[in-house]
């Protein structure tokens, strides 16, 4: 994956900022952490790392597809 600091970077951080808007009820991180702490008995340490892990992952997955339809 070939980085492209500033675009990479400013898309990282829209996406962290889906994540984890504790404060906004439909956010990601909110319906998440709604669903594995109360339906998976998951701690809230838990679910920041299952978020922190599915935020890293989904901005890779879009930075690699933006560079294909690049190449």
């Amino acid at each position: 994956m070939t980085i492209q600091y500033d675009t990479d970077l400013r898309l990282q951080m829209h996406i962290s900022n889906c994540f984890n808007a504790k404060n906004n009820v439909s956010s990601a991180y909110r319906l998440l952490d709604r669903y594995l702490r109360h339906e998976c008995g998951l701690t809230e340490h838990d679910v920041d790392d299952v978020i922190d892990r599915m935020e890293e992952q989904v901005a890779e997955h879009i930075i690699e597809i933006i560079e294909s339809k690049q190449a």
